[in-house]
């Protein structure tokens, strides 16, 4: 049975978390990334408008994972914009560079649900299974 690239949101005390499953540790980035903006609007509302280049690098890939995510919502957070598309162009456990396509914020259109305040090491974790990468994320809100 080949994996199927999902995400899904678990229950968790007054924050916000999500397991997510991908064929490959690319397409798990990619995955991660349309997670926590389907935490914040409705990923069918934004349209794909701009570009921006991410790269970020760490320790691990747990904490690439984490610096990838909050890289994300920070420019969320200080530029305005969310990304529904995910090109993550090179991955190695340690570093990561991707294209993010989205829009800016657009208050007529994105109704914004939830504002994520930090991507947490809590009960985090990023593992390669039989079926392909599984990863569990939980948001600060």
């Amino acid at each position: 049975m080949s994996a199927v690239s999902s995400f899904a949101p678990i229950d968790h005390t007054a924050d916000v978390g999500y397991r997510l499953f991908a064929p490959t540790l690319m397409e798990l980035f990619a995955v991660a990334g349309r997670a926590l903006f389907d935490a914040i609007t409705e990923l069918d509302s934004i349209q794909l408008r701009l570009e921006r280049k991410i790269e970020v690098e760490a320790g691990d890939v747990e904490a690439l994972f984490v610096a990838w995510l909050s890289e994300l919502n920070f420019y969320c957070i200080t530029e305005f914009e969310l990304y529904r598309e995910f090109n993550i162009e090179k991955i190695s456990p340690t570093a990561l560079q991707a294209t993010a396509r989205g829009e800016k914020i657009d208050p007529a259109r994105h109704d914004i649900q939830t504002e994520i305040k930090a991507v947490t090491y809590h009960e985090l974790y990023v593992r390669q299974v039989e079926t392909g990468w599984e990863a569990q994320v939980i948001f600060d809100v």
